[in-house]
């Protein structure tokens, strides 16, 4: 069984604990801004986007020389010292957590995304070094356990910082899981870098510029990195977006949000994992822009039933997930974001196992890199742009959901012509 295999677990193990982290601080940040800060709805709204830009900006600066260390440096060092670099970030955030600091914490947000930045190139590169034959069967079990890791981190997060001495035990908890994500690096296999004689490029902007090139010679690549940025565009704004909509729209309290941002992760996970049973299956990509219309379908049915909504508590009391449970309207809005999170999981495995497929092998950690700034660039223009909307009042935060939709639409156009190649 591949996930058990030598060559694969350690490695799953290493990537599962980073992933589990990155959400447990993310989640416990946007409850302690959201719940415990004090801050009015719009405020607070608009400060969870600025914490999801700023984890999203480094991707943007750091992946080209990200992605040329991982082409030029054997992957096993990177993974110990990227994860060693974790441990000491999370030192630093038990602190600020200690102190209920969320100015100290939004930088610190930012250093793990820079951190993030550095590790996305070694991670995406992991499988088809070490597994080309099996890149369809090893990304879905990579996505499906990083958002099994998401979905688990959201939990402790939730309970971690809503519990008595919540922020003591939070910063406590990534510290721990850094250091076991530290050791379990140890155990990866080794792989040659594929271009030892690479010259690293000084200039920052002029390396974002030369490997962004390679993606654009290359028409099938760019299709698969727009397609894979629409992605974490529209998880990253319907994760950040759940807090406020759990509070404002449905006046439910804050167990809410980890329900559905558990639900949200399961339909990814699950989403992913479907694509395992694809693998021999060669005109998987077909199935690519019929999945992402069927994801703009149900976001424009959540935002539908979102408006038709009547606040189980008018007068402002929150009310407890057992009161909604009663009321028919807010299974369809569960199921509606469980079938969006269940049909991005499915078009994105096909879409990172071609871009793996179509880069060439000594430049493939260049081409996720090149992918990571594409990413940022749209999770951090439509994460401040949608906080903008939101603050200035001209969207509420359903409206966003009707935003996501249209452009979950315009993807599938723009991918139909993928349904052509193979795996």
């Amino acid at each position: 069984m591949l996930l058990f295999s030598a060559e694969f677990f350690p490695f799953f193990n290493t990537f599962f604990l980073g992933a589990f982290n990155d959400n447990l601080f993310r989640n416990a940040l946007v409850i302690l801004i959201t719940y415990q800060s004090g801050l009015d709805a719009g405020n607070a709204s608009e400060l969870s986007f600025l914490a999801m830009a700023l984890l999203m900006m480094p991707q943007f600066f750091f992946s080209s020389l990200a992605g040329e260390l991982a082409d030029k440096y054997p992957q096993r060092i990177l993974f110990r010292i990227i994860k060693l670099v974790e441990a000491v970030l999370m030192t630093l955030t038990f602190f600020a957590f200690l102190a209920g600091s969320v100015t100290c914490l939004l930088w610190l947000i930012f250093l793990m995304g820079t951190q993030s930045a550095f590790y996305s190139p070694v991670k995406y590169t992991f499988v088809p070094r070490n597994l080309p034959d099996r890149l369809l069967h090893a990304n879905a079990l990579v996505g499906a356990g990083t958002y099994l890791a998401i979905l688990l981190g959201t939990i402790a997060g939730n309970m971690l910082i809503t519990c008595p001495h919540g922020k003591a035990f939070t910063g406590g908890a990534l510290l721990l899981v850094a250091l076991l994500g530290y050791a379990a690096s140890f155990a990866i296999p080794d792989a040659p870098a594929p271009a030892p004689h690479l010259v690293i490029r000084k200039n920052i902007a002029a390396g974002i510029w030369n490997i962004l090139k390679i993606i654009f010679r290359d028409n099938v690549l760019l299709h698969c990195v727009i397609g894979s940025s629409i992605f974490w565009m529209a998880g990253a704004l319907y994760v950040s977006q759940l807090a406020g909509f759990c509070k404002e729209i449905i006046g439910a309290r804050e167990e809410l949000v980890m329900i559905f941002t558990l639900l949200f992760s399961a339909g990814v996970a699950i989403g992913a994992y479907v694509c395992a049973f694809f693998r021999k299956n060669k005109n998987v990509l077909a199935w690519v822009s019929p999945a992402l219309v069927l994801m703009a379908v149900f976001t424009f049915d959540l935002f539908w039933a979102a408006n038709a909504w009547q606040k189980p508590s008018p007068d402002g009391i929150l009310a407890p997930v057992s009161e909604l449970l009663r009321i028919p309207r807010f299974w369809r809005i569960a199921a509606d974001l469980v079938l969006v999170a269940v049909c991005g999981g499915f078009y994105s495995v096909p879409l990172l196992s071609l871009m793996q497929k179509r880069a060439p092998k000594e430049q493939t950690a260049r081409v996720i890199g090149a992918n990571n700034i594409v990413n940022a660039a749209m999770i951090g223009l439509g994460s401040i742009c949608a906080g903008k909307l939101i603050g200035t009042g001209l969207l509420d935060v359903s409206g966003i959901f009707l935003l996501v939709g249209t452009v979950n639409f315009l993807t599938a156009i723009y991918l139909f012509p993928l349904r052509k190649e193979r795996l």
